[in-house]
């Protein structure tokens, strides 16, 4: 299994199940057994029937809330015995049991299956962190509703809970705010995209763009949901602003006319710091933070060149008044507003470990991806830490050093191998254990410079985040131990049509 399971061991005897399938659970867990019963019958064309008390079934779920958040247990014996502490550890238990059987439960496309047999064994299982996630970037490149719904069910086939989606950049503006209509119209769209490597200084001519509507988000979100995965919208201002300036330069520092930029990087363009462009960021924010709801809200806060402030009148203006004698302290303005009017509303809000270089308001959480070093420095500063430490969680680094490997954001020695993945350490080395609560967990990171489609998202993803996926649920040891196991659940991913990259053992050692 994968993740594996906290314990569990074998007992004497098999259990064979046929369709239809009949089940009896908590009414609370109508849902995730429509959930369950819509995958095996796409995959099997199995049906599933709920039972009520008295009836026989072939599994029993009852609610125990020794199992903890997220925790299960499961005995197959004479039929399967399922306890879980919530609706999320009754889902994991169902898909455990999946993962228990051939791999064509998990096909994409319907199959025949007349018998599904499991040996007897008992399982305890539950995660050692609540933050188990993945970060998407769509502004490079666009995915749309549909490849997001699709890694939303492959993250929760591997236990992950949280997806972070990166909404704007320089590159492009991903979602409508009806009150300022030009960040889609014009902010979503560029006209060109570099070819190969940006340092070869080559572009195409194809427009590249998309964005998602209020209709779209919302059945992202009901989608995630009913997996058992939260979204983290992520608007990341004043820096990264290229393609809201050019919807809108008076927000800018020049009032020069802009095109979305057509470069990987970092643009210097950046938001002024006047009144209005903090009461617009601050509307704009609330406005995306409102269809996600009961979601934290991610505001960026990394990378924001301050060139154009040194060189502005109005923003030496208000590093005076606020006694500012760095430039980039005016960073803090945005951060700030934004804070305090995001934690007003009763949302959490994270943010980038840049903002640990300046004051940072308690309630925020750090995601620390400079290093491990940035996550042991926010917890010891009394603030809840997610790592992502660039070094290992950056899947758009390359994923083995041999020479076939596609572009990535850069060369070879960065390179993260699914090995390298497999042994990180979510709680940072040096971190005192007063401060270990701190931690909530990790999270993967995919920046999309360079994977445009859903075959290459799938090849910078797989199998690493499959490691991941078992670091994180707290239960990774011996990567020698962990290979045949993810051998065995590669034969899942052909089932759901995952493009993953194969393992190469001369290479990937």
């Amino acid at each position: 299994m994968l993740p594996r399971p906290r314990g569990g061991e074998g007992r004497e005897g098999t259990l064979t199940l046929r369709s239809p399938l009949r089940v009896r659970c908590d009414d609370a867990w109508r849902e995730d057994l429509e959930v369950f019963a819509t995958d095996l019958a796409g995959a099997v064309g199995w049906t599933v029937r709920r039972v009520d008390d008295g009836e026989d079934c072939d599994i029993d779920a009852r609610r125990d809330g020794g199992c903890g958040s997220e925790g299960y247990r499961v005995r197959v014996g004479e039929r399967i015995d399922i306890a879980a502490g919530d609706a999320a550890g009754f889902s994991y238990a169902l898909t455990a049991l999946r993962q228990l059987g051939p791999a064509q439960l998990w096909s994409r496309t319907p199959s025949e299956l007349a018998t599904w047999t499991l040996d007897a064994l008992d399982l305890v299982d539950a995660p050692s962190f609540a933050w188990r996630g993945v970060h998407l970037d769509v502004a490079r490149h666009f995915f749309d509703v549909a490849a997001v719904r699709r890694l939303i069910d492959l993250l929760a086939a591997h236990r992950l809970n949280h997806l972070h989606l990166h909404l704007n950049d320089d590159q492009g503006w991903r979602v409508e705010v009806p009150a300022w209509p030009g960040l889609t119209t014009v902010g979503a769209w560029r006209s060109g995209s570099p070819v190969g490597h940006e340092h070869d200084d080559v572009r195409d001519d194809v427009a590249h763009g998309g964005f998602y509507n209020a209709a779209d988000v919302a059945e992202l979100v009901e989608h995630a949901r009913r997996r058992h995965v939260r979204l983290i919208p992520e608007i990341d201002l004043p820096g990264h602003a290229q393609s809201l300036l050019a919807a809108y330069p008076q927000f800018g520092n020049t009032g020069a006319p802009l095109e979305v930029w057509t470069h990987w990087g970092i643009s210097h363009h950046v938001l002024n710091v006047e009144a209005a462009t903090l009461e617009f960021a601050d509307e704009v924010v609330r406005y995306v933070a409102g269809l996600f709801p009961d979601s934290p809200v991610h505001i960026g806060g990394d990378e924001c060149p301050s060139v154009q402030w040194e060189r502005s009148a109005a923003a030496r203006d208000v590093m005076d008044q606020r006694g500012f004698d760095d430039p980039r302290q005016l960073q803090g303005l945005f951060t700030e507003r934004l804070t305090r009017s995001l934690l007003a509303e009763g949302r959490a809000v994270l943010a980038w470990d840049e903002v640990l270089d300046a004051e940072v308001i308690p309630g925020t959480t750090i995601c620390a991806w400079r290093s491990a070093r940035k996550g042991v420095e926010a917890a010891e500063r009394g603030f809840d830490v997610i790592m992502a430490p660039m070094q290992h969680l950056y899947f758009d680094w390359l994923s083995s050093d041999g020479p076939e490997e596609p572009v990535a954001v850069a060369p070879w020695p960065y390179v993260t191998t699914w090995e390298k993945v497999y042994g990180v350490a979510v709680i940072p080395e040096g971190l005192h254990p007063a401060h270990h609560h701190h931690v909530r967990g990790a999270q993967a990171q995919l920046w999309t410079e360079y994977i445009d489609s859903v075959a290459r998202l799938d090849y910078m993803a797989f199998p690493r985040l499959c490691a991941f996926s078992e670091v994180v649920w707290g239960t990774g040891g011996d990567v020698e131990e962990f290979r045949p196991r993810l051998e065995h659940h590669l034969r899942r991913l052909d089932a759901m049509g995952v493009a993953y990259r194969a393992l190469d053992p001369a290479r990937d050692r």
